[in-house]
């Protein structure tokens, strides 16, 4: 088709004439907008002069010039569409062969599918997807590489027939049609073959095979970047599926996938992006909604998540990720009230995880409200959630330092319930909240004895040892604090406070020395400018007394 740009003689008449070498007359004059003489017609019978016959050869050629776009912009079915014939390098194979419709029919169920907590599954396992994995075993007219007669005849006799029985048939007869000279439809083929039958380390060889002999292969590009998506290779899968798009293979699991990778690769603009254009093809596929979601969440774009969440709950008021997504979001917006709203329902709802339970419980504590977070604080330990008892102590002691001592108490009886299958570590921290809760409590005596219980079982406790320290000091027995002070000493993590508790110890006995010389050595291990300030006084002290002192 020629293209006028409008300097050529124009004809008088509104006659198009119907041929390949239709001539598109485009006027450059800017005062008035024109078109060509083709689009008067798409107006209707009236719309400008001529004869029937004229409008009917028109029509004609706009027909043409359609169908001619429909196949630039995507592919067609297997059964619609024919492979091209190419030249043959042996002399003996100059004859051409018309393009035939392929018969290569439905492909038996091979398909291997995904757990479904793959993060592919929703994907993978669509019937859709499926579809157009195994569809592609047809050809397209475009953007695909040619078979030489000899070629076709192979398709038709041997490889079509072992398709429409079995993947794994498939691949045996491909294997030896492959090579440096064959068509890429070949590799493709047996590419798609390894993929259906859950090879896709194999199919990924012979369909990068095929994007090297044939650059321009559409579909070849588009299982290539579901295979690496298979295989965990999101960066690679994101730039085969994005040349399968430049070449016009935009559909919702491209997308979607696309979409994917990006997010696993850290690039959740991008995974937007390719989210939304695939919720073009699928508006309410929830799948792809939920990415989209996730997409903002990981870029910061909270308001249009939250406008989505509430929109889709609108529709789907039981569904639980929505309102784990709605919570969230209210957190980030440090929206506290929405996000405790938000997790009661999940909560009402029974879809709430341990994580979620304690996000709760959390903001309960924050919003004064003790004896509802201890109920959901129990009520998390109740999922045996592993990391459930560590996080209800770290809450514990947020209540202790509040001075909610009985719902602390409480808390530590439910954690205590299940210490026989705690880590060696929360035993020891939840035998030293509980004796700090002991201490709180007015039980000195009791708080003592579970903190020496404690030591005996975790001797190397710094923080065991310098509260006991503490508290035998309180007590007035200078011997037992001084003894636990120095254990702590030779614990590195915590050698500077030892030190220093000593010393302040030591002040309280005036020995004034002794003290500064603590003190200096807990400067030369974690210098701090308090302690020092304090060593300068206690200094002034030393020098100002006698030397016994």
């Amino acid at each position: 088709m020629a293209f006028s740009t409008g300097h050529e003689r124009r004809s008088a008449g509104p006659h198009v004439p119907a041929s390949a070498h239709t001539v598109l007359r485009f006027p450059m004059k800017k005062s008035k907008p024109q078109f060509p003489q083709w689009w008067s017609w798409l107006q209707g019978p009236r719309a400008v002069g001529g004869s029937r016959a004229d409008r009917r050869g028109t029509l004609r050629v706009m027909a043409l010039l359609l169908a001619g776009m429909v196949g630039m912009i995507g592919p067609v079915g297997a059964a619609e569409a024919a492979p091209r014939t190419r030249k043959d390098s042996s002399p003996a194979k100059k004859a051409r062969v018309e393009p035939q419709t392929s018969t290569a029919g439905p492909v038996s169920p091979g398909w291997i599918p995904l757990p479904e907590d793959h993060p592919l599954a929703a994907f993978w396992n669509d019937p859709e997807f499926l579809r157009r994995v195994v569809g592609s075993y047809g050809f397209l007219g475009r953007l695909e590489p040619p078979l030489t007669a000899e070629e076709q005849e192979q398709w038709r006799q041997t490889v079509v027939p072992a398709l429409r029985e079995d993947p794994h048939k498939a691949i045996e007869v491909l294997k030896p049609l492959v090579g440096p000279t064959a068509s890429a439809l070949f590799d493709f083929t047996l590419g798609t073959a390894f993929l259906q039958a859950g090879d896709p380390t194999n199919a990924q060889v012979h369909l990068e095979a095929a994007v090297a002999k044939h650059p321009e292969f559409l579909r070849a590009w588009k299982n290539l970047g579901f295979v690496r998506a298979r295989l965990g290779d999101a960066a690679g899968a994101a730039r085969a599926l994005g040349r399968a798009l430049e070449l016009g293979g935009a559909d919702a699991s491209t997308l979607g996938i696309l979409g994917a990778m990006y997010l696993q690769s850290g690039r959740p603009v991008a995974a937007a992006a390719a989210t939304q254009q695939a919720l073009l093809f699928k508006p309410d596929d929830f799948t792809l909604q939920l990415q989209l979601l996730q997409a903002w969440f990981a870029s910061a774009q909270y308001e249009p998540a939250l406008r989505l969440v509430d929109e889709l709950l609108s529709t789907r008021p039981d569904r639980v990720a929505l309102w784990q997504w709605k919570a969230q979001l209210h957190l980030q917006r440090n929206e506290r009230k929405e996000a405790l709203v938000a997790y009661e329902t999940l909560r009402r709802l029974g879809g709430a995880r341990a994580e979620d339970l304690f996000a709760l419980a959390d903001l309960y504590v924050m919003s004064d409200a003790p004896e509802e977070a201890a109920a959901v604080y129990r009520e998390a330990l109740a999922t045996g959630s592993a990391a459930a008892p560590e996080r209800a102590l770290r809450a514990a002691e947020v209540l202790l330092a509040q001075g909610q001592t009985a719902v602390v108490g409480a808390l530590l009886d439910a954690i205590h319930r299940v210490e026989g299958a705690l880590p060696p570590a929360v035993q020891n921290q939840r035998l030293r909240l509980h004796a700090r809760w002991l201490w709180a409590e007015g039980k000195a005596e009791a708080a003592l004895e579970r903190l020496e219980e404690c030591l005996r079982r975790f001797p190397a406790d710094g923080q065991a040892l310098l509260l006991a320290g503490d508290w035998y000091a309180h007590a007035g027995d200078r011997e037992k604090a001084e003894f636990r002070y120095q254990a702590a000493a030779q614990i590195e993590a915590v050698a500077p406070d030892a030190l220093v508790k000593h010393a302040q110890l030591l002040v309280r006995h005036q020995e004034y020395r002794r003290a500064a010389e603590l003190l200096q050595r807990a400067q030369r291990l974690r210098p701090r400018e308090p302690v020092q300030r304090y060593l300068d006084e206690v200094v002034k002290l030393a020098t100002s007394r006698p030397a016994s002192s």
